[in-house]
């Protein structure tokens, strides 16, 4: 063999061993999942439907697809025979709308350990739609997964939830139903996702982040909401708005047993379709989270910021409750004024879940 093919050989030799140490390089990053929420806008009255789940079930399986798919309004059979076809290989699935039609649909590249429906106690306000819904025994509800993913060391809870599209009263009875199921269930982080019909400068954004002791991902990542920003958007010609709305949000609570910290790392608005062919008349959010080691914690001065303004958003709550009249109401004001004793008495269950945000 001549010197110059010898030459070429210890080349091809000396970059296929760097190429191997570069592959077998451990990868130091903390463990990573991803969350994808949807509304898949699947309620009868909806065209293209069956188009578009094509699209919408094409999107999830390409690469990179994300850990948990969290779906709302998946309302009739065939929509979801029509997304267990197409993703039954990627995916287990947790489809409770099978048994009580509270449209949503949790789907898990992870292991499921364990899950819980919860239908809201307060459903409507008596207006035209409720009626509607009512005679269909369609239902607003919650759905938790307990779940784990390989490579981490540590379950989490996934709550997927739609809340009341109107009223801002019956918002806040729901949001109560969330907040005694976590109080209940405080050993996991908890991350909840859905269509909440509420704006980002909503009192019902405001209720959700306080008493759960959640952190909205993507207003972490992107280090404040820009303008412009919307989920629901008049440009959507599946739209029913004339103006840009935020009703779709990934929140979570590093509240819970194990010593990490959640930190949203990537954020985006997607699954938008075409301008002239929407997936739905939502747009998605998805969120990729790193499991960082360090526990996280408030200051002394941070939490009593913290308590003041929870006060304060628990008052407007309460007074907007006042004005219902509805027996049912009676209740939830006074858990309203519950929580807020045991705020400014710095004791009971609500305060030590509360102090226990980070």
């Amino acid at each position: 063999m001549n010197l110059s093919k010898l030459l070429v050989l210890g080349t091809l030799l000396l970059g296929s061993q760097v190429h191997a140490e570069q592959y077998w390089q451990p990868d130091n990053r903390p463990p990573r999942f991803c969350l994808q929420n949807f509304n898949a806008y699947g309620p009868v009255y909806a065209s293209g439907l069956e188009e578009r789940t094509e699209r919408m079930t094409g999107f999830l399986q390409a690469l990179p697809k994300c850990d948990v798919v969290h779906l709302q309004e998946v309302w009739n059979e065939s929509h979801i025979n029509k997304i267990e076809k197409n993703l039954r290989h990627q995916y287990s699935m947790t489809t409770p709308n099978r048994d009580s039609r509270i449209g949503v649909m949790s789907l898990f590249m992870g292991d499921i350990k364990g899950k819980e429906t919860v239908n809201f106690t307060v459903n409507n306000e008596g207006g035209v739609m409720d009626s509607v819904r009512d005679a269909l025994n369609v239902k607003k509800a919650f759905h938790v997964v307990r779940a784990g993913f390989f490579g981490i060391d540590e379950d989490f809870f996934f709550m997927n939830t739609h809340l009341h599209p109107s009223s801002s009263s019956v918002r806040i009875t729901q949001i109560l139903d969330l907040l005694r199921w976590r109080l209940e269930n405080p050993q996991l982080k908890l991350l909840l996702s859905g269509d909440f019909n509420a704006d980002v400068d909503s009192l019902e954004r405001k209720l959700v982040m306080l008493t759960l002791g959640m952190h909205d991902s993507m207003e972490e990542f992107l280090g404040g909401y820009p303008k412009g920003y919307c989920t629901y958007c008049a440009g959507n010609p599946l739209g029913w708005l004339l103006s840009d709305h935020t009703f779709d949000y990934i929140f979570f609570s590093n509240v819970g047993e194990s010593a990490t910290t959640l930190k949203a790392i990537e954020g985006q608005v997607n699954m938008r379709g075409t301008p002239r062919k929407p997936w739905s008349d939502h747009y998605g959010v998805r969120v990729n989270f790193s499991v960082e080691p360090a526990k996280s914690a408030l200051t002394s001065e941070q939490t009593e910021a913290r308590r003041i303004e929870a006060i304060e958003t628990l008052a407007v709550a309460a007074h907007i409750l006042k004005k219902e009249k509805g027996e049912e109401f009676r209740l939830y004001l006074k858990a309203l004024e519950e929580l807020s004793a045991q705020l400014k008495a710095r004791s009971g269950k609500f305060n030590a879940y509360f102090e226990s945000y980070r």
